[in-house]
């Protein structure tokens, strides 16, 4: 049996980009060739490699067992391509929405350009990524997982703090105390599309509290509360460098998570991974000042 290798390649971006549009954007073709691909390389496999979702293509058991051959595959044509220089090719970085936006981006693309083979893709998204899937090569989580092949380090704790923009604390009844909250307006998260239960931060508070304004985009919270919707609870690496938001009770309330990094125990030793995964342990370590608002 005779396999396509730019059918291949097709699966792969495929399985990476989720959608017909976005994997034809990349490869610089129609989606309906992308379609006709997937179609062919099915049709010689004899087996289907992915089902249609709301989410868009999602891999199915066949597909995901592909992956790991195609991608060694392709490490090999790169190398090949070019082996003098084996730090290139592309590695993934799933992370939570506001730690990838707010931390995260300015210093990858300070690292990208020490490394122009290398390309860097970076999902902060307000959900889990799946490892397991293949949707990322290195993940930052809110939640250690509990099992898998995975590696897995402790990347750092982080501190979050209430705010509240200068205008609408000069607007409403003054906090002294905790219950001086129950006077005032919350933005938080919208409960049935958590995807932590680390994230209930509000519900910890020893009070009956209920959002005014809720989103599941911690960077919508953050706008929405600089705008004066309310008070929020954020994280001080965004909010601490904002000059309109002020902390609120910050001697008697204070919250920590953790951030867990961890990848597939098949892809540590890549030195493309190894090198961002120790680019971003580095950074973690020498910002903690940043991470924790000392």
């Amino acid at each position: 049996m005779k396999v396509d290798w730019d059918h291949l390649r097709f699966f792969l971006v495929l399985a990476r980009a989720k959608t017909l549009t976005n994997t034809a954007r990349l490869m610089g073709v129609e989606h309906s060739t992308v379609a006709r691909r997937i179609q062919a390389l099915e049709n010689t496999l004899g087996t289907q490699l992915f089902k249609r979702e709301a989410t868009g293509y999602e891999l199915t058991c066949e597909g995901l067992a592909l992956v790991p051959r195609v991608e060694q595959m392709e490490q090999s044509f790169l190398q090949i391509d070019k082996p003098h220089n084996p730090l290139q090719g592309r590695v993934r970085i799933g992370a939570p929405e506001g730690f990838g936006t707010a931390f995260l981006a300015r210093l990858l693309a300070e690292f990208s350009q020490h490394y122009p083979l290398l390309s860097i893709d970076l999902i902060p998204v307000s959900k889990t990524i799946k490892l397991s899937h293949r949707e990322a090569d290195i993940v930052i989580a809110i939640d250690r997982p509990k099992s898998g092949p995975y590696i897995i380090t402790r990347l750092s704790n982080y501190c979050l703090k209430i705010y509240g923009s200068k205008n609408y604390l000069r607007q409403n009844p003054p906090i002294h105390c905790v219950e001086d909250l129950s006077q005032h307006r919350f933005v938080d998260y919208i409960d049935d599309l958590v995807y932590s239960s680390a994230l209930y931060c509000l519900e910890r508070l020893p009070l009956q509290l209920t959002a005014c304004f809720r989103s599941n985009s911690i960077l919508a919270q953050q706008i929405a509360v600089s705008a004066g919707a309310g008070l929020g609870i954020l994280p001080r690496f965004m909010a601490d460098e904002k000059p309109e938001l002020e902390e609120v009770l910050s001697e008697q309330i204070n919250f920590a998570h953790t951030f867990w990094m961890l990848t597939l125990s098949d892809l540590q030793h890549e030195p493309k991974v190894k090198l961002v995964w120790d680019f971003l342990r580095k950074q973690a370590n020498t910002q903690q000042d940043l991470l924790m608002g000392n």
